[in-house]
């Protein structure tokens, strides 16, 4: 049996009719994926792995996002590149819990690729050059510099953050203890950032601390946890910001102890990688490296 073989004639253009089919295709693609990457209602917290430092990331649905502290690099790049999508640039605020490096060295990164428009902090600036440099860039992208403290609340639709620390009249020479702390109250789940405040410090503050999640203080050191704080919080989640193998050796053993026999459930970046927590009816847990 023979085959005949036939030769088509294509148009001239062809090559360009083909290229604008492919964009076509490509576009048809990009708006099903909005249909249904929009279909996502709950806001997501992603406690972001940035090695020996402190970062998160909160998306309100439909209302923006919010950067809680850098960690101590460009790492902060690689970790938002994971949580979001490859076009979404957008960060809307940057909040500092306080001016250590291991909390706003990332932010230099993120103000190359993001354009926030507002950068919150407790407003007691250091001497270090450093931190002054990151001011002086916030003040050249006329970005918004905004002070928080105790008693300040900022309100996201139903959601609200509640400022508990630090006062107005705080001696501000102690940078852990000046740590912006703050309870995140997202559809009637509350979630507690003490930044590298000390157990002691907090425990004295006197507002009502009970909350569901805890960013644990200072990476888990001895001197950010113990059990009277434990027991003021009651949290059902513990997520610790840590590096593998780091100098400090956070987290303390102690820490540990003591939020495994409180039957918390412990969620490290250095074993887990980011740890992404969706705030639907329940709660709903991620992790990811």
């Amino acid at each position: 049996m023979f085959i005949k073989e036939t030769m088509v004639d294509f148009p001239k253009n062809y090559k360009i009719i083909v290229f604008l089919l492919g964009l076509l295709l490509i576009f048809n693609l990009f708006v099903w994926f909005f249909i249904f990457d929009g279909g996502r209602q709950a806001a997501e917290l992603d406690f972001l792995n940035v090695g020996q430092g402190d970062a998160s990331l909160i998306s309100f649905p439909q209302s923006g996002k919010i950067l809680v502290d850098a960690g101590p690099d460009r790492s902060i790049l690689k970790s938002l590149g994971k949580v979001q999508k490859f076009f979404d640039k957008n960060i809307d605020v940057l909040i500092l819990s306080h001016a250590n490096l291991d909390h706003y060295a990332g932010f230099f990164e993120v103000l190359k690729h993001y354009e926030p428009r507002i950068f919150a902090y407790n407003g007691f600036d250091t001497q270090n050059q450093t931190f002054q440099n990151l001011l002086n860039l916030l003040e050249e992208r006329k970005v918004v510099v905004v002070r928080l403290l105790a008693g300040d609340k900022i309100r996201i639709g139903r959601d609200v953050f509640k400022i508990i620390s630090p006062s107005a009249g705080f001696n501000q020479k102690d940078l852990n203890k000046s740590s912006l702390a703050f309870q995140l109250n997202i559809n009637n789940f509350k979630i507690l950032f003490l930044g590298d405040a000390e157990a002691d410090f907090i425990e004295r503050i006197g507002d009502d601390l009970k909350s569901d999640i805890l960013k644990v203080s200072h990476h888990g050191s001895k001197s950010g946890t113990d059990e009277i704080l434990i027991n003021l919080i009651a949290p059902k989640i513990a997520l610790i910001g840590v590096g593998k193998n780091n100098p400090f050796h956070h987290p303390a053993e102690a820490v540990l102890d003591l939020l495994k026999n409180a039957g918390i459930d412990i969620f490290r970046t250095d074993e887990k990688g980011t740890i992404r927590i969706i705030f639907d009816e329940d709660l709903r847990i991620k992790t990811f490296f």
